[in-house]
């Protein structure tokens, strides 16, 4: 794994993390909330293969909530994104790596549009926060795949895009800001689609544009894809950039209600 990527190119490309049983317990965690909609298998099924089975049928919008409320606060979460493996992944970045305050799991089942994001930062997100701990750090998301991804239903990630600015991020209702004013799409050549078996992680810089892969087919993938956005930033260090006026005034004047 080159290290180096991460400041030139604003990511690290897929690498391994071993997590042991701290992974299948939360894998198993997963399994249990989603045994009965998953297809019919075998109870000595390897939990490995139990975790990428498919759907019976499109969860309604509530079951999508209660998974990813149940599994955000769960202990076999906790464990993960604390563990001393994550930590020395953030230690050959940054120096005094911090946990910072918002690592997420992130369920994408079928027919869930609303985790379907379109370009953006992290960092547009932490600009307007209410909250002053969030604000103004050099984080690092580490997007940690709990069960596999492949070219139709992971994320993209923009070579260089770290280096120019943060843009004018626009206001999605059910998402946040999660849609950079960009002029052009970005160049297709600088475009990376992430591919991931399960354990496997990318690492990329709060300024990298990145967003999900839409899988346009007409058919509707009954397969799930679990993730984790695993952050900490460097204490040392403040991160420094140049963004456009419109989006300062809405650092100022957005719904107090955001984050």
């Amino acid at each position: 794994m080159n290290y180096e990527t991460f400041e030139n190119d604003g990511f690290i490309k897929e690498f391994k993390i071993e997590l042991g049983e701290i992974l299948k317990n939360l894998q198993n965690k997963i399994y249990l909330l989603t045994k009965d909609r998953i297809v019919d298998h075998e109870k000595n099924t390897p939990l490995e293969e139990k975790i990428i089975l498919p759907f019976k049928e499109v969860p309604e919008k509530q079951f999508w909530s209660f998974l990813m409320n149940e599994i955000n606060k769960s202990d076999e979460l906790e464990k993960l994104v604390s563990s001393q493996e994550i930590i020395k992944v953030f230690k050959k970045i940054f120096k005094d790596p911090i946990r910072f305050d918002i690592s997420t799991f992130r369920a994408r089942l079928p027919g869930q549009k609303r985790v379907l994001y379109n370009w953006h930062q992290d960092e547009g997100t932490w600009f307007v926060s209410n909250k002053k701990n969030l604000q103004n750090k050099l984080t690092a998301t580490l997007w940690f795949s709990i069960n596999g991804s492949n070219k139709n239903n992971s994320i993209q990630l923009v070579k260089h895009s770290h280096k120019k600015q943060l843009y004018n991020h626009s206001y999605i209702h059910g998402q946040g800001y999660f849609n950079a004013q960009i002029n052009d799409e970005p160049n297709k050549e600088l475009i990376y689609t992430v591919n991931t078996r399960a354990s496997e992680a990318v690492i990329f810089h709060p300024l990298t544009l990145h967003r999900s892969v839409n899988d346009r087919s007409n058919e509707i993938n009954l397969y799930p894809r679990y993730s984790i956005d695993i952050r900490y930033y460097e204490k040392e260090k403040k991160l420094d950039y140049k963004t456009s006026l419109l989006f300062k005034l809405k650092k100022y004047y957005k719904n107090k209600s955001w984050i």
